[in-house]
This record gives structure tokens, sequence and C-alpha cells, in this order.
């Protein structure tokens, strides 16, 4: 048989097949043992997809609590081949994203290549994460938020327009929230006044409800990123800088352009990073220079305004509707908080900045709304150097992803008793004293927690008690028992069915 015989043979074909097969499946479980050697519990993965196959169909939230209560505080788990560590220990959580830092400083790698978005904070690692957020910490100061204020109680004002105009005596909470959110955000952080946002044919929120809730996440193909990083670099990137995203950096790029031949002030969130990004300095040569040029700053400045985007819109409308949703299902609360409001205008002519400074009870019921609903699902560390825990038990290796799922921690009965139960009085002084902080994770903890959870809150809060202090919320028969939230591999709760009804006071 010659060499051209032996090479086209069926016989060789089926050979190297199976030995490539082989290989590759080798390569795909080689760390499967990596918990099991250790004496981790955690659910048993499987070759290519390690634990992730079929959480397209799934209810991300309950599914983490199912997880949880079947494995415990510490479980192994597998996104794909890579080895994920899930941790709900409050030790571990404190140890993870504040004692040790140093080598959690990273979220998990999605390497981007694409111009602005490889700037987002989210992503950044190192050295440059650090250098990042230290430059755009000064643009959420109080000082800060207080000028920005007058703009979200502009678009406060606008909603309860929008509501009051409704006819039918109730609302679909998401889609009114969706577009209040949008409009701070094309104020706060786009710098634009858009009249008819919310309107069926807006592109605005067309295109932010794609980007938040693309079809993917009820397909596989949501795996890619998480299940081998390295095939999304190289292919998958496209699919997610789609051109619902583009849509909003040319917007960001046309507005940057105008600003530029532009002496007027606008007190939102791409001017304010402007200054505090430009101000940033390095030593060079025992001098101080700016550490970046004018088209890096432009693109650091466009990659956290469109991270604001991404960050502020659905988690805020997904928390100001849990939040309607349980003042209607709990009118006792909504009339205590009623009257908290009523009384602080004794001493202020209306909702601003400095009336929302201490309100003791609304910050109670916002903080158990994030606490029963927090927006996001989990967060996540990377490991960077090697680490052990539990006097040598648990070994965490460069690479390995740290997973808290948040809402399985908030609905843990060890932390809140009677956890199903919404119940404001969990945050008071005495009774939140008791508590680890380490248990409430809606806006991270640590070094790399949200930077924007100050305008976030403010946003909240000034909404909140301008909608209470004009409208009552009641159930009515399409209301649901309760709140119910979309199937898919979500990042963020999805409200679904979220009708209430509302009437002036």
């Amino acid at each position: 048989m010659d060499a051209f015989e032996f090479l086209s043979s069926p016989v060789t074909w089926a050979i190297t097949v199976v030995s490539c097969l082989y290989i590759l499946y080798k390569y795909v479980t080689s760390q499967f043992n990596y918990f099991v050697d250790q004496g981790i519990p955690g659910p048993k993965p499987v070759p290519f997809f390690g634990n992730m196959w079929g959480l397209w169909k799934k209810n991300t939230a309950e599914y983490d609590v199912s997880l949880v209560k079947k494995y415990g505080k510490i479980f192994g788990y597998f996104d794909g081949p890579n080895p994920n560590l899930w941790i709900t220990d409050l030790e571990m959580i404190k140890a993870i994203f504040v004692k040790d830092f140093d080598h959690f400083v990273d979220r998990r790698a999605f390497k981007f290549k694409s111009n602005i978005v490889r700037k987002w904070l989210t992503v950044l690692e190192g050295q440059e994460w650090k250098d990042v957020r230290s430059s755009v910490t000064p643009a959420f100061t109080t000082g800060k938020i207080k000028k920005m204020s007058l703009l979200i109680n502009d678009c406060v004002h606008k909603l309860c327009d929008s509501i009051a105009a409704q006819t039918e005596g109730k609302i679909n909470a998401k889609l009114i929230f969706n577009a209040f959110t949008m409009d701070v955000i094309a104020r706060c952080a786009f710098g634009l006044k858009i009249d008819n946002l919310g309107d069926k044919d807006d592109p605005f929120i067309q295109n932010a409800q794609i980007i938040f809730n693309p079809p993917s996440v009820k397909t596989p193909l949501i795996l890619l990123p998480f299940t081998y990083p390295k095939l999304f670099s190289l292919f998958g990137e496209s699919l997610f800088v789609s051109k619902e995203l583009k849509f909003f950096f040319q917007l960001l790029q046309n507005m940057l352009q105008e600003r530029s031949q532009s002496k007027e002030k606008y007190h939102d969130f791409i001017e304010v990073a402007d200054e505090a990004i430009s101000a940033f300095t390095k030593d060079v040569g025992g001098k101080k220079v700016a550490m970046w040029s004018r088209e890096e700053i432009e693109e650091i400045v466009m990659g956290q305004s469109t991270l604001f985007m991404l960050a502020g819109f659905d988690t805020t409308a997904t928390t100001l509707t849990s939040t309607c949703f349980e003042l209607a299902r709990n009118p006792d609360i909504q009339d205590k908080l009623y009257d908290s409001i009523i009384t602080k205008l004794e001493d202020h002519d209306d909702i601003c900045h400095e009336f929302i400074q201490d309100m003791p009870y609304l910050e109670q019921v916002i903080l158990e709304v994030l606490r029963f609903y927090p927006a996001a699902v989990r967060t996540e560390r990377q490991c960077t150097k090697d680490i052990s825990y539990d006097n040598g038990r648990i070994n965490i290796k460069a690479g390995v992803i740290i997973t808290v799922p948040i809402y399985a921690l908030h609905h843990m009965e060890e932390y809140y008793p009677n956890p199903e139960k919404f119940d404001p009085e969990r945050w008071t002084p005495e009774n939140k004293a008791k508590r680890s902080p380490y248990s409430f994770m809606a806006f991270g903890v640590g070094p790399r927690n949200c930077v924007g959870m100050r305008f976030a809150m403010e946003e909240m809060k000034m909404a909140v008690c301008t909608l209470v202090k004009k409208f009552r919320f009641f159930t009515v028969k399409e209301t649901p028992e309760k709140l119910q939230f979309d199937d898919g591999f979500q990042s963020v709760l999805q409200p679904i069915h979220a009708i209430l009804g509302i009437e002036s006071r």
C-alpha cells in the first residue's frame, strides 16, 4: 500500500477522527477532578458544557437557589471545562472581595477588541482597571450627583405626567419605568432631552431593550463566552457588539464632537467624567503629566457612558418595578412610607436632593426591595494569583472564577429569617447592626463594587418619593400574587406581567 492509499483509507480516517475526538475529550474534561480532589461538593459536569447545558431554558434565580440548597455554601461548578467556585459563606465572601482583593482584582475575563467596549470598567483588568476606576470615581461624588439630581428631578416629573395621563387606572410597571430610566440616562449620561421617549417607535427604548434582553439568552449561543471565552473573542464578539449597541456609540461620538465646539455647561455624566478623567495624571521624569491622550480620554468617556446606560437602565427599571409591586401588595407599608414623606414635606418645599438625604423608612423599603429582588442575579471575580483557604483544604488557582449567587444569598434563611416575607423592618439600624454586611450584595462589596451606587440610590429615592406622594398603587385582577421573572440565562432579573392599579391621591 503506497502513502496515498494509506492516507485515503477509511480506516486511517476513522482512526484519525476517533483520536482527535479523544484528545478533545481529554482536554475538555482535564479539570473535572479539580473540586472532587479537594473534597468540595457540586453537580457532576458533562463534557464540553460542564454544568451549563440547558441554562437558557431555566429561570436563573430559581436555579441558583436550588443549587445552594442542594450543595451548600461552598461548592464546585463548571462553566464548560472551566472550574467555578460558588460561595455564599460570608467569611469567604469577605476574604475574596475585600481582605485578599489583590488575588481577585479582575472580573471574568471577556477580551474585547472593539473600541469603547474594551474600556468598560467591567472588563478592564489589573492596573488599567485601577487607573480608570480612580479617574472615574470623582464623577460620582455627592457634589456631582447633587448637580445631576436636578436633571433626575425633571425626569421624575415627566414620569408623573405620563402616569397621570393613563386613563385606564392601571399601568405595566416595567414598560413605564423602562421609559423613565432611559430618560434619566438620556439626560444624565448622554446630555439629551427627548420629548417622545417611551413612544412605541422610540429608537432609544427599542435599541436598549434588544441589548438588555437579546434573543440569545434563550439559546445555547449565550453559553459561548462563559464556556469557551477564547472562541468568543475570536468569533463571538460581533454578536455582542451589535448594531443596537453601535447606535449608542454613534450618538455619543456625535455628542462629543458637538461639545468640543461649545462652552456650555451641562452638569451631566459626560461633562463630569471628562473633567475627572482629564485631570488624572502620572509621573514622568518627576513631573505630573496627563495619564491619557485626548483620543484615549474620549474613548474612556464613551466607554463609561455606555456602561452607565448598560448598568443603570434595566437594573433601575427592575428595582422600581419591584418596589411599586410590593407597595401595591403591602398597603400598610405604602401608607407608612406616604406618611413619612408628608411629614418630611413640612420642612421642605418639594422633593429634592436635600429632601431624600434623611428618609430612613424610604431607605429601609428600597434596601428590602434590593434584598428580595436584587437586579443582578450573580457577581463574579477571577483569581489572578494562587491562594488557599481553610488550612489548605480549599485551593484556588489563578484563572478560577468565583461566583456569588446574589439572589440565592439574599434568600437564605440563615441570614434572613423568613426570607420570602417582604419586611422593611429588617433594615432598621438595630436589625442591620446584627447582620454581617457581606450578606447583602445588591451593589457588590469591596474595591470593585458598583461605582454608580450613589447615583442609582439617588434616582430610585427621588422617583419613589415623588410617585408615592402623588399616587397610590394597588392590585388589580391582572396583578400576580408573586412577581414573576422571565426565563433564560439572564444576568438581570426581567419582571413580567407587572400590571398594577394606580390612582392620584
